[in-house]
């Protein structure tokens, strides 16, 4: 390709065949980006070599890559007779995933265009009866999180990473093809394939360290204590890449996180003591630190403890976000260089408290307003045990308060005998929590039971749904609140009051509208405008104006 003698058309087909070759994005992805890159191959020359370049970047990072990781299966056979690579780690090693320097730039350019083609294609007409409601969902959240993955051009937004990672196995896992559904298993495995570019991309890969990663691990170590400027410099960079591989490494645990094929941070753990987390400042902000934690979380899952320089406030805000409560504060004396360090501890079970009925945490409580904390807790020990934890989450102001209310729950419905036994205002706080059940049904029947309420905290549980894909929701929040936006009506004026309070989850709800009109009711409502949601959507916004006029 590069023999400038030979025709042009002998070295573009020579291109198309190394493209067949080498193909990580598959064979039509692969040849859309490295000539989008390069641009008119066809024709221009130059255009050809630098499509050369780009395909060969990947190439070579992509044998880089094997070939150590065929250094590290060699290793383990032989020092640890066992196998230490897990079904994640193969995904990612042979998925879809374009290796080297390009590799973000490959996944958002073939993301956008996967997202391109299905906006123009509608959700499958045929599909398993009984997994319709299902599907649906599955559809609706994986296009909401590519959809904001593209919005922040290319950047995942944190609340998505592990909805991203349960969402991505219900893909795997669908086998709509062998049920006879191929026209609904080609949508999903287009789906699925843009959840795995963006799992690839934006999600570390967690694995077992061996002694080839001594290197690495000195990098992220060193570069990281860089900005640590309260710390005494004992040590030449020699002599601690030294004591990573004969020390550190022979006698702890110790992980790695991989982001686009480098390793971005570490965890070294001994006993129940997680001894060193670090990660690289370029990768700081990614969620790997979170992943090597839960990690840690997950090999001591009783208790684990650390020590952090209290200095390091950066590094007490991470742990104590997560779980980890202050021991003790102590000099420096058991450490080389001095600073006072602070004791945390984490324990997954507190042994004197029985686990809530539930199956939920006391988290919950957080979606309400402290005022009835008490009334929440007896709702939520009624609630039959989920099989999932709650997945998501949004932050809005009610009041005085500000209430985390969970994106979806999978806990089944409360017999109405056991409903008979509540409160009115606790079985009301029950029909808000299931309006954010995952089945579609549960929440439009629980959604009747609370539209007609103005109380400040059910308010947003229904703004939320204004946003939803379900028509059936949509119309009937309108059919209910119909005098939304005549001027001082007692609607207007509550939902005004809290839209203004919250502008940014009002902007939030107008997107997830347009976004869900975009993709499944442009062919029954041409026009934006005349689409149930944004007529709600704008009518909120109009009580909006209307409250701040009063009161101005």
């Amino acid at each position: 390709m590069r023999d400038r003698t030979l025709p042009h058309r002998y070295r573009y087909l020579a291109l198309r065949r190394a493209a067949g070759h080498h193909m990580p994005l598959g064979p039509h992805a692969t040849w859309d980006y490295i000539t989008g890159r390069a641009g008119d191959v066809r024709h221009d020359e130059g255009a050809l070599v630098r499509a050369l370049d780009v395909l060969e970047a990947g190439r070579d990072a992509r044998h880089a890559e094997l070939a150590e990781f065929a250094r590290r299966r060699s290793a383990d056979k032989r020092e640890r007779h066992n196998r230490t690579v897990t079904v994640e780690e193969t995904r990612y090693r042979h998925g879809w995933r374009w290796p080297g320097p390009d590799a973000h730039d490959a996944t958002l350019h073939t993301v956008t265009a996967l997202w391109e083609e299905h906006t123009r294609v509608p959700f499958p007409g045929k599909v398993p009866l009984a997994d319709h409601g299902d599907l649906v969902e599955l559809d609706s959240t994986v296009a909401g999180v590519v959809w904001t993955y593209l919005r922040r051009n290319g950047n995942l937004h944190p609340g998505h990473r592990p909805l991203l990672r349960i969402r991505l196995n219900e893909l795997r896992n669908l086998r709509l093809a062998e049920r006879g559904f191929i026209d609904a298993s080609l949508a999903f495995m287009r789906m699925e394939k843009m959840a795995e570019l963006i799992a690839h991309d934006a999600l570390p890969l967690i694995r077992r360290a061996w002694s080839g990663d001594a290197e690495h691990i000195a990098d992220v170590l060193l570069s990281a204590r860089a900005g640590m400027t309260y710390l005494s410099r004992l040590h030449s960079d020699e002599e601690t890449r030294t004591w990573v591989a004969d020390v550190v490494l022979p006698a702890s645990q110790v992980w790695v996180a991989e982001l686009r094929g480098r390793i971005a941070g570490f965890a070294c753990l001994r006993g129940d003591r997680l001894d060193h987390l670090y990660v690289t400042p370029a990768a700081q902000g990614c969620g790997i630190g979170t992943a090597l934690l839960d990690q840690a979380k997950k090999a001591r899952p009783r208790m684990l403890r650390l020590h952090v320089f209290q200095q390091n406030t950066a590094a007490r805000r991470f742990c104590e976000r997560r779980g980890f409560a202050l021991v003790e504060e102590r000099d420096g004396g058991g450490n080389q260089e001095n600073p006072p360090e602070a004791h945390y501890r984490w324990r997954s079970i507190d042994d004197s408290r029985e686990p809530e009925p539930s199956g939920l945490n006391e988290s919950l409580t957080c979606a309400f307003p402290d005022a009835l904390e008490r009334e929440v807790r007896a709702a939520v020990c009624v609630l039959p045990k989920a099989r999932f934890s709650p997945v998501g989450s949004f932050r809005v102001t009610v009041g005085d308060d500000r209430v985390t209310i969970p994106g979806r729950i999978y806990n089944p419905e409360v017999s109405p005998r056991r409903l008979e036994g509540l409160t009115p205002l606790q079985r009301t706080i029950l029909h808000c929590l299931y309006t954010r059940h995952h089945d579609g049904f549960v929440r439009q029947h629980h959604l009747t039971q609370i539209i007609g309420s103005l109380e400040p905290w059910v308010l947003p549980y229904v703004v939320h749904l204004v946003g939803e894909y379900v028509l059936e929701i949509v119309t009937g929040i309108g059919a209910e609140l119909g005098d939304l936006d005549v001027p001082g009506s007692p609607a207007g004026r509550a939902y005004g009051r809290f839209l203004a309070d919250n502008p940014r989850f009002c902007t939030l709800v107008q997107q997830r509208v347009a976004s869900y009109w975009a993709c499944y009711h442009r062919g029954e409502f041409p026009r934006l405008a005349d689409y149930p949601g944004h007529r709600l959507i704008t009518a909120m916004r109009a009580a909006l104006t209307q409250d701040s006029d009063l009161r101005t």
